[in-house]
């Protein structure tokens, strides 16, 4: 009876009571490549041609990266920039970077002040003091006054101590790319204390209408010493120290009328 029952019956038809089996799920050998890839043989993008041919691959989520804001910088102030073409503010307005404005800079400056100043110190004061070292130019001792000293010696020399001194007291100023007002008086004062000091021993005797000589009688070294460290060799140096103060001021007013 059980064995007639479990029996199939023809045609397929299972006997009243009992249900029919669930289907076993196809495998992938036996399912058809429409069924197993539903999107095989489809095309993906008309516009690109290409066929799909299986799942699209989905990347993997990227950190986003934090956008930071603009760092602004902060403005230079004009004021803070030497004036000229290539620093400061120029006559468009705009602003540039700060070059050597001249030729001699404000530290060159400095210097010749400097050496301005020692020069005109000597010239003034060698004349009193030489002959405490047995070296009297006039053959007058030792800080002893006269017109000739203060005509040919002293006030030269006291004008080029005076400009070496404008000179040095500017620079702060210079390296700004001003001043050049008072280097240029400075340097044309040192010019004319050391034209003075040239040329006033062989012109005094004509101002004073005498036949008598600015340096004292001695031997042609003894002389040579008295002409040259006395009026000729401070009176050189010093028009070449006033010439440079001259020039950095035109350098300037060069610089500035080119701005």
């Amino acid at each position: 009876m059980s064995d007639a029952v479990n029996e199939p019956q023809p045609g397929g038809v299972l006997p009243p009571g009992f249900d029919a089996g669930v289907p076993p799920e196809p495998t992938a050998e036996a399912m058809p490549a429409a069924t197993a890839l539903p999107g095989f043989g489809q095309l993906t993008d008309p516009t690109q041609g290409g066929w799909d041919q299986g799942p699209a691959t989905v990347p993997p989520p990227t950190m986003a990266t934090p956008v930071m804001p603009p760092v602004t910088p902060s403005p230079v102030s004009p004021s803070m920039m030497p004036a000229g073409p290539m620093g400061g503010t120029s006559s468009s307005g705009s602003l540039g970077t700060q070059p050597s404005t001249t030729g001699l800079p404000p530290a060159g400056l400095a210097l010749i002040g400097l050496l301005t100043a020692l020069l005109g110190a000597w010239a003034g004061l060698s004349v009193l003091v030489g002959p405490t070292f047995g070296w009297s130019p006039d053959g007058s001792p030792s800080w002893h006054w006269s017109l000739v000293h203060a005509a040919l010696h002293v006030a030269p020399g006291a004008a080029a101590l005076f400009a070496g001194v404008v000179m040095v007291a500017i620079v702060p100023k210079a390296a700004q790319g001003a001043g050049r007002s008072g280097s240029a008086l400075a340097g044309l004062l040192a010019v004319l204390a050391g034209a003075w000091l040239v040329v006033g021993p062989s012109e005094w005797p004509v101002l004073e209408s005498t036949q008598q000589t600015v340096f004292a009688p001695a031997s042609p070294v003894r002389s040579f010493t008295y002409v040259v460290g006395a009026n000729l060799g401070p009176g050189l140096l010093l028009a070449i120290t006033g010439a440079f103060a001259l020039a950095w001021a035109v350098r300037v007013a060069k610089v500035r009328g080119s701005a």
